[in-house]
């Protein structure tokens, strides 16, 4: 290839047509910050912070290998577990986890590495402690087990097998005690941020924080249920009830799904929660239930 060849000098062009756009993009960016004012300490503060509360979540979607793991259709119950029961009324079933097969997707050791997890959700029990029961086994599946004869057709849901795709999930404003930071701050760059916003998806995932529809600190919130204590969102937290509401987790947070006929009231969502250390030693009877809809 000659130093006169056309495609030389063509080439050579269109490289330097893209550096000089990627100059004057990056010129026209400094000049954008240099024109705002920003409050270096507050940003620092807060990105630190979110970097030290971020936790990993992991996403449900649909399975390209199905496995174990699904959301609706019937439950593969051990041989001697049966479908439980609420004051003799069979409560819904709503997904059962293999936690073998997604501990290798996140870190997350407040939870068991191996056995399976089953919950049921009783609509009509709905702001009671314990709506949503999880039942954690170590025993091998059973076949399918058929809906019970009175559970409403509403409250049989369509199957669909899922497997986890990893996030990072960042805490709201709510769940810091903190005001919405305003232009102030300085976000560029913070690399957080990209997995922390799923958008409007539908968000059936496990771990990290709940994607909060009517805001509040859930963990709080939480703890204030298991001591059956009345809570108010605006008021004073005292420091003891703040401290244990750092021990609760996500354990499983369910989405109005259409495609799998939930709908939990107007486009809600279910939020299941579990202490760390209870969680640690597989013991699953002492969860909390919040719920919450648009």
């Amino acid at each position: 290839m000659g130093e006169n060849d056309p495609g030389l000098w063509i080439g050579l062009s269109l490289l330097a047509a893209i550096l000089a756009i990627a100059w004057l993009v990056g010129a026209l960016r400094q000049r954008s910050r240099r024109g705002r004012s920003y409050d270096y300490p507050a940003t620092y503060r807060l990105r630190s912070r979110l970097r030290r509360m971020a936790r990993p979540t992991l996403l449900l979607f649909p399975a390209k290998s199905p496995g174990f793991s699904k959301l609706g259709g019937l439950p593969e119950l051990p041989a001697d577990t049966a479908w439980p029961e609420f004051e003799g009324r069979p409560p819904a079933f709503v997904a059962q986890l293999d936690l073998a097969a997604f501990a290798a997707h996140a870190g997350m050791p407040w939870l068991p590495h191996e056995g399976r997890l089953y919950f049921f959700f009783d609509e009509a029990r709905n702001g009671a402690l314990d709506c949503c029961v999880a039942i954690y086994s170590l025993e091998p599946p059973g076949p399918p087990v058929a809906f019970p004869a009175p559970l409403a057709a509403s409250q049989r849901f369509a199957e669909l097998r899922v497997g986890f795709m990893r996030f990072t999930s960042l805490p709201s404003w709510d769940w810091l005690g903190e005001d919405e930071p305003g232009p102030e701050i300085d976000w560029e760059g913070f690399d957080l941020l990209a997995d922390a916003d799923l958008g409007d998806e539908i968000e059936h995932r496990v771990g990290g924080y709940p994607s909060e529809i009517q805001g509040g600190q859930m963990g709080v919130h939480c703890e204030y249920l298991w001591r059956g204590l009345a809570w108010d969102p605006d008021g004073p937290v005292p420091d003891d009830i703040r401290r244990a509401g750092r021990q609760w987790r996500l354990l499983l947070q369910i989405d109005s799904d259409p495609a799998l006929g939930m709908n939990w009231w107007d486009g809600g969502r279910i939020y299941v929660f579990v202490r760390a250390r209870d969680a640690r030693r597989g013991d699953f009877r002492k969860t909390v239930t919040i719920t919450q809809t648009h």
